[in-house]
C-alpha cells in the first residue's frame, strides 16, 4: 500500500511539472499575442489536458506493459528515473522528452530481466518516432505555403479569423496531449479513478502555480509568430498526437510541435533559420530513451 501512495505521488509530481512545462507549447501563443488573458489561456490549456486524459487516456493504459512486466516496483523505478531525469532537464533548460525517457526506461527494464516484450510494438514506436518529425515538417512546410499564397482581401477579418480558430486549435492541442502524454502517465497508476483525480488536481495546480515563468519567456522570445505560423504548427502537431493516440502509440508532443514550428519557419525562403537550436533538440530525442534504457537496465 505504500507503494502505491508514491507511485500515486510521483505521477502527481509529474503531472503539476508536465503541466506548467507544456502549457507554453499549447497555449503559449495566444497568452503571448494576447489574444485571450493569461488566467483564461491557462483554464484553457489545463481543461484541454484534463478532458483528454479523462475521455481518451484509456487507449495508452496498456501501452507501457507490452514494453515491461506490470509490477509495482519496476513501474517506481521508471517513475523515479522519469522524475529525477525531468527536473535535471527543467532546471538545466535542456528540451528531454518525458515519453520518450518513460518508454526508454521501461525498455531498458525489459532488458535486464529477460521481459519477453512485444519486439513489434517497439519498431513501430521507434518508426513513429523517426517518421513523426518527418512529416510535421513537410506538412507545415506545404500548408503554410499554401495558405501565404491566399490573397488576403480584409486584413482585420482574416486577423480576427484566426484569434478564434488560434483558440480552438490551441485546446484541441492541449486535449491530445492529455490524451497521450498524461494517459500513458495515468497508465502506471492503473488509469484507476484516484489516479485520474489527483493527476487532474496536479494539472491545475502546475498550471496555476508552476507555468509563470515559462510563459512569461514564451510570450517575450519564443512566440513571435504570425498567426497563420502558430496555426498551422498546432493543428499539424494536434493531428500526429491524435492519431498516435488512437492507435496506442505514445508520441511526444513537443516533438511534433517543434518539427512542425521548424516546417513553418523552412516555408520561408527569405526567411533566415537559425538550425542550430533545432538540431540540438534533436540530439535531446536520441539521449532521452537511451539515457531512460541506461538507467532501468542499471536500476532494474
Amino acid at each position: 500500500m505504500i507503494i502505491f501512495y508514491l507511485i500515486l505521488a510521483l505521477i502527481g509530481i509529474l503531472s503539476a511539472f508536465v503541466s506548467g512545462n507544456n502549457l507554453s507549447a499549447t497555449v503559449g501563443t495566444i497568452i503571448g499575442s494576447r489574444v485571450v488573458s493569461k488566467n483564461f489561456g491557462l483554464l484553457l490549456g489545463a481543461g484541454g489536458f484534463s478532458l483528454g486524459l479523462i475521455l481518451e487516456g484509456r487507449f495508452l493504459s496498456d501501452s507501457l506493459f507490452l514494453i515491461m512486466p506490470q509490477r509495482t516496483d519496476f513501474i517506481l523505478i521508471v517513475l523515479s528515473v522519469s522524475v529525477i531525469m525531468f527536473f535535471i532537464a527543467a532546471f538545466s533548460r535542456i528540451p528531454l522528452s518525458l515519453i520518450m525517457a518513460i518508454v526508454g526506461t521501461s525498455f531498458g527494464i525489459a532488458l535486464r530481466v529477460g521481459y519477453d516484450y512485444n519486439a513489434l510494438y517497439i519498431y513501430i514506436i521507434i518508426s513513429l518516432w523517426v517518421l513523426a518529425p518527418i512529416i510535421a515538417i513537410i506538412f507545415s512546410y506545404t500548408l503554410n505555403r499554401r495558405l501565404t499564397r491566399v490573397n488576403v482581401k480584409n486584413v482585420w477579418v482574416t486577423a480576427r479569423f484566426y484569434k478564434v480558430i488560434l483558440v480552438l486549435v490551441s485546446f484541441i492541442t492541449s486535449f491530445t496531449l492529455g490524451a497521450n502524454t498524461f494517459g500513458l502517465l495515468a497508465s502506471l497508476g492503473n488509469s484507476s479513478l484516484l489516479t485520474i483525480i489527483v493527476m487532474v488536481v496536479a494539472i491545475f495546480a502546475g498550471a496555476a502555480f508552476l507555468s509563470s515563468g515559462v510563459i512569461r519567456r514564451v510570450s517575450q522570445d519564443m512566440y513571435g509568430m504570425r498567426y497563420q505560423n502558430a496555426f498551422v504548427s498546432l493543428l499539424v502537431s494536434s493531428l500526429l498526437v491524435e492519431g498516435a493516440t488512437f492507435f496506442t502509440l505514445p508520441l511526444p508532443s513537443t516533438q511534433t510541435l517543434t518539427s512542425s514550428v521548424f516546417g513553418t519557419g523552412l516555408s520561408y525562403r527569405t526567411k533566415a533559420m537559425q538550425v542550430r537550436p533545432f538540431l540540438i533538440i534533436v540530439l535531446m530525442w536520441l539521449i532521452s530513451p537511451l539515457l531512460g534504457i541506461f538507467l532501468g537496465y542499471i536500476l532494474a
